[in-house]
């Protein structure tokens, strides 16, 4: 059965790329959730994007159909956006409560407070559940920058002005933390899983964004989370730093990891600290890949650290940005946000 479910879902999938009529692909789509995890997830893909299609097309009925059957991410705020266009606002609202119970991930979380928010004030309601923001405790730098070169990012500005001998600073937005996560569970996310490497040359296995891709590998991942507790991460990431130099994996930037800063960071940064980033990188790897600070700035002879958001004129802080920095403030690992300006040009210069 698992083998006709796959051949009917390629089928769909290639008539949908085709622009076949999306009633026409939905009528051969199995329609039942399918028992096999990485099949139901495919189904459920595909009900989304025909749901996209319905919408597109101004049937905004048989795409809450589809966005009510799919499991897809972004599925039920789709729906509820459709009910509050709609004018359907209490029905959006009692799906927006049902979906806080249990969000599928913290980004969906974030957006539907922020739509239970806006459906309370439309429908005149108070807010007295709203989920209080924790107070921003990162730290905040203001610098007003020299006019920079031609070519100049205000992250690089940003870096030159706060790196010195003594405390050093470097450019790694999201290369190092998934880099440091990528050669201390490379084992774990390498291991030998069936149906998880099909071709040698896979950077990643198949089943990565899996609900179940941790459980597979559970003995690899609690190895791996004890090194953390009994300081062996320093050893096993410096021997696969070695080791595994230059093979593909989606997780290690090779180009951006060098010896002096992986040196510094296994130096500088606490184990308890890596072991709350690798945490909340297992709980949503698709998402929280994403929206660490641009920049990190060592003091090695206090074995310290501080991550760093560039923000330049005009820039602020992204949903996946805040995320990070909130969970940070929560588990007391620092981070600082630095918002950037730059000097007013010189009168002379001023055509």
């Amino acid at each position: 059965m698992d083998v006709e479910n796959l051949y009917a879902l390629h089928d769909c999938r290639r008539e949908f790329y085709d622009e076949a009529p999306p009633a026409d692909v939905l009528a051969r789509l199995p329609r039942s959730p399918l028992s096999n995890e990485w099949l139901e997830a495919r189904r459920a893909k595909l009900l989304f994007q025909l749901a996209q299609a319905f919408e597109r097309s101004g049937d905004s009925g048989a795409a809450m159909a589809l966005y009510a059957d799919s499991s897809h991410p972004g599925s039920r705020l789709r729906l509820i956006r459709l009910l509050e266009l709609a004018e359907r606002r209490i029905d959006a609202r009692q799906l927006t409560e049902l979906a806080l119970e249990s969000p599928q991930s913290e980004a969906e979380r974030q957006k539907l407070i922020r739509i239970r928010d806006r459906l309370n004030r439309r429908l005149g309601r108070h807010q007295s559940a709203r989920i209080a923001r924790r107070d921003r405790i990162y730290e905040r730098l203001d610098f007003t920058l020299p006019a920079p070169d031609c070519g100049t990012t205000v992250e690089f500005a940003v870096l030159a002005r706060l790196s010195q001998p003594e405390s050093p600073v470097f450019y790694v937005e999201n290369t190092l933390v998934n880099s440091l996560f990528g050669l201390l569970f490379w084992d774990a996310i390498f291991a030998c899983v069936r149906g998880a490497f099909y071709h040698p040359f896979q950077s990643a296995p198949a089943d990565l964004y899996s609900p179940r891709f941790q459980a597979r590998r559970q003995a690899q991942f609690d190895a791996g989370f004890a090194s953390l507790r009994d300081d062996a991460h320093r050893d096993v990431i410096k021997r696969n730093f070695t080791d595994k130099q230059g093979i593909q994996s989606t997780f290690v930037f090779w180009g951006a990891l060098t010896e002096p800063l992986l040196d510094l960071a296994l130096e500088c940064i606490p184990s308890v600290h890596l072991q709350r980033c690798f945490e909340r990188l297992l709980l949503n790897l698709s998402e929280n890949r994403s929206g660490l600070p641009d920049l990190i700035q060592f003091w090695p002879s206090m074995r310290r650290y501080r991550m760093i958001e560039v923000k330049g004129p005009g820039d602020r802080v992204q949903d996946n940005q805040l995320r990070w920095m909130e969970y940070c403030a929560e588990h007391e690992i620092p981070v600082a946000v630095c918002h950037a300006r730059w000097a007013a040009p010189s009168p002379q210069f001023i055509q």
